[in-house]
């Protein structure tokens, strides 16, 4: 009995180290998602999106490794720096801060199936949209709020009012943000699914600028 009472430590050990090299490995393996390792993009798309709303895109995009494609700036950097500027802007510059980010583009890899993000400031104010001066395919939705979506259903773009603390008066309705999202080369992409994270997009930078005026956003775009 005494060699059993000397074994039994270093057996508990080596089973201990078993079950921790386990859990481990299965917490590495996550739900099984193929991802290139990019830390940053994931987080920045996580943030913007929703992470639920991110395995269901690459679900619909089908097989293959989907990979971060921009180099991702954090969420906070996009945020602080888009009210910033924002906050510079008076009548008549609209020009000179025509920058678009792209946050979170995302593809399969060795296929042209893509999804694009894009925020920027809107060129086509909702004072023109009403009044007829931007085209047509706009819907109102929400406070001030515009959509057109084209291709399908696959390329969605919203138009909307946010009014940033300590900007010029006249940002808000003079300076509205605009956002694109979209899916190429996935015919039968789930045009619901995109619509909920166009508005989640949305939400997102409405909270993190923040927007001080309330959108009314309804849960899909």
């Amino acid at each position: 009995m005494k060699p059993v009472r000397k074994m039994l430590p270093s057996v508990c050990a080596v089973a201990a180290v078993l079950t921790l090299l386990s859990a481990c490995s299965a917490m590495g393996d996550g739900d099984g998602k193929d991802r290139n390792d990019a830390p940053i993009g994931w987080s920045t798309c996580n943030a913007l999106f929703g992470a639920d709303r991110i395995d269901a895109l690459q679900d619909a995009m089908g097989e293959g490794t989907l990979e971060t494609l921009n180099s991702s700036v954090p969420v906070d950097e996009l945020m602080s720096g888009r009210a910033a500027l924002t906050r510079r802007w008076e009548p008549g510059k609209e020009l000179s801060l025509r920058t678009t980010d792209h946050p979170c583009d995302l593809g399969v890899d060795n296929t042209n199936k893509r999804f694009n993000s894009y925020v920027t400031w809107a060129l086509e104010t909702p004072t023109k949209i009403k009044a007829g001066k931007s085209g047509s395919g706009w819907e109102p939705v929400g406070s001030g709020i515009y959509v057109k979506r084209e291709d399908a259903g696959l390329h969605v773009v919203a138009v909307f009012p946010c009014k940033i603390k300590d900007s010029d008066e006249d940002q808000e309705a003079g300076l509205p943000f605009e956002v694109e999202t979209e899916v190429k080369n996935v015919p039968d992409f789930d045009t619901k699914l995109l619509g909920e994270m166009t508005a989640q997009f949305v939400r997102a930078l409405a909270e993190g600028l923040p927007c001080t005026n309330d959108l009314h956003l309804p849960d899909t775009l």
